[in-house]
C-alpha cells in the first residue's frame, strides 16, 4: 500500500506524525518539504507533481513532470511505477533538488502570475483593456518553449534604454509598484549590462 499525503506543506510533517501506519509507505506531494519530515520508521517517499494544481486537474495531466524520492531503491521503484500511471515524465529528484526546483518554480510560475495581476491593475487603473496584452504574454510564453528565456528578454532595462525607464519610473511614483518595477530593471540591466 502506498499512502500519499497531499496536504499544506506546514501541516506534512505534524500530520505525519500522527498516523497509524504499520504497513506500506507514506509519501507527501510538496516541493518544498524534505522526504525527512515524514517518520524515519516508516517506507517514506516523495512524489511531487511540478504543476500548480488548484481545484480541477490539468487537461494535460500526462505531461505534468512527476518528481520521486524514496528511501529505498524498492520503494523508489514502486514510486517510480506509480508515476508513470500518471505522467510521460518522471525524473529521480532528492529533496535538496526539490527544494531548489520549488524555487525556481515559484520565480516561474507565482512571480510572473502575480506580474501579470501587476499588469492587469496598471491596466485597469487606466481603463486600458488587459486584454490586449494577451497575444504578448502568450508570444512570450510560446518564445520560452523553443529558446532560453535568457535569449528572448526584451523591454527597455535590457536595451539599456534609461530614458524609457526614467519616464516609467516617474508615472509610478506614487505607486508602491515604483520599487519593484525598479528592483527588476536593475536586475535584468545587471544579468545584460556586458551584452548591451
Amino acid at each position: 500500500d502506498v499512502y500519499i499525503l497531499a496536504i499544506n506543506d506546514s501541516a506534512i510533517s505534524e500530520v505525519a506524525h500522527q498516523l497509524d501506519i504499520n504497513k506500506g509507505m507514506l509519501v507527501h506531494t510538496a516541493g518544498s518539504v524534505s522526504m525527512e519530515a515524514l517518520p524515519a520508521k516508516l517506507r517514506r517517499g516523495v512524489l511531487y507533481p511540478l504543476q500548480s494544481l488548484s481545484g480541477s486537474i490539468p487537461e494535460k495531466i500526462r505531461e505534468i513532470p512527476l518528481c520521486v524520492e524514496a528511501s529505498s531503491e524498492e520503494d523508489y521503484q514502486l514510486l517510480e511505477k506509480l508515476a508513470y500511471c500518471i505522467s510521460n515524465r518522471v525524473e529521480h529528484i532528492n529533496s535538496e533538488e526539490r527544494r531548489q526546483l520549488h524555487l525556481a518554480a515559484v520565480f516561474a510560475n507565482n512571480f510572473s502570475n502575480h506580474m501579470f495581476c501587476l499588469a492587469s491593475e496598471i491596466c485597469k487603473d487606466h481603463g486600458v483593456p488587459f486584454d490586449l496584452l494577451r497575444p504578448l504574454i502568450r508570444e512570450s510564453c510560446n518564445k520560452i518553449m523553443k529558446l532560453t528565456p535568457h535569449e528572448v528578454q526584451t523591454g527597455p532595462a535590457r536595451r539599456g534604454d534609461q530614458e524609457t525607464i526614467d519616464e516609467h519610473l516617474e508615472m509610478l511614483k506614487e505607486s508602491r509598484l515604483q520599487k519593484i518595477y525598479s528592483t527588476l530593471s536593475e536586475s535584468i540591466k545587471t544579468t545584460y549590462g556586458k551584452e548591451l
